[in-house]
């Protein structure tokens, strides 16, 4: 291993070391309902769920009223995500026009996979999922997948810890403040940092890019699998276009090479600090040209 794997890798575990024993305070408290900084801000959020929800928040469970609990919330949110993913033509948020995820054990596999934290994925998100099925479906499993496995975690916990008791908590309680008081602020820490970084989040089409090069490529059937001849020789298409995420600039960028045009366009360079005045800026100063790319405005309709 190189040193800078080692170097990796102990950054990493202090990192952990680091915050163990905040967080885990933290955790402890947000769990036993004690009170916390963040009360004030999200404790009448939660209210406001359990009322339009009807869940009784003193009411304890046994385990068994638990785990059936835990069984039956991620069995109904598997087949919304599976539902989800099979009408999301006639669903919004749809720019790109996609049908119904397919085939249907894809569909079934990724919701399965998603509720179960494991999220394997075995396609190509950018050109099978649509905007709302990313966000209303793959991403709702991100929290609750999650937050699923941590509170069971607690739930044992409690288990070992309450040795004269007969109940372990209530799982929607322990659900919610989970999402609220642990998972929510790290990602909306993590997403402003994103943000700041310049990655791509928006709600556009895709824009299409011409390549200045045509390139082969062997055709894929429908199910994934390279089309041959009867000799056996790769059938091969021609590829003049490509089709990429939208970015915050609308720009078009043709290239020599297909996969330099994906990834500049995906991941647009952030801007370079200078003292071109802000009104004469142009596509030019965020993407610098050089002799494999060339960069040519297109007309915005932001």
């Amino acid at each position: 291993m190189t040193l800078n794997g080692w170097l990796q890798i102990i950054v990493f575990l202090g990192l952990i070391f680091a915050v163990t024993k905040p967080l885990g305070v933290f955790m402890t408290r947000v769990f036993a309902r004690e009170r916390t900084f963040l009360d004030p801000v999200l404790r009448p959020i939660e209210r406001l769920l359990y009322r339009v929800t009807g869940v009784d928040e003193t009411h304890e469970m046994r385990w068994t009223e638990y785990a059936t609990t835990m069984l039956l919330f991620s069995a109904v949110s598997m087949l919304v995500l599976y539902l989800i993913q099979r009408i999301q033509g006639v669903l919004p948020f749809n720019p790109q026009h996609f049908g119904a995820v397919m085939p249907e054990h894809l569909a079934f596999n990724t919701a399965a996979s998603f509720t179960t934290n494991t999220n394997w994925q075995a396609y190509s998100g950018e050109t099978t999922m649509s905007y709302f099925t990313q966000m209303a479906g793959l991403a709702f499993h991100n929290f609750a997948s999650a937050a699923t496995g941590i509170v069971l975690g607690i739930a044992f916990i409690r288990g070992i810890a309450r040795r004269q008791m007969n109940t372990l908590g209530n799982f929607w309680v322990d659900f919610v403040r989970c999402c609220l008081w642990v998972l929510l602020p790290f990602c909306v820490v993590g997403s402003l940092f994103l943000v700041s970084q310049g990655v791509v989040q928006n709600l556009k089409p895709y824009d299409t890019v011409k390549l200045v090069e045509p390139q082969q490529v062997q055709r894929v059937s429908a199910d994934g699998k390279p089309v041959v001849d009867a000799a056996g020789k790769p059938v091969m298409d021609t590829v003049t276009t490509q089709t990429i995420a939208r970015a915050r600039w609308r720009h078009r960028k043709s290239s020599r090479n297909g996969a330099r045009t994906a990834e500049d366009s995906s991941m647009p360079t952030a801007p370079t600090r200078s003292r071109i005045p802000r009104r004469s800026r142009t596509c030019s100063n965020y993407f610098p040209s050089s002799p494999s790319v060339v960069v040519s405005p297109t007309r915005s309709d932001e």
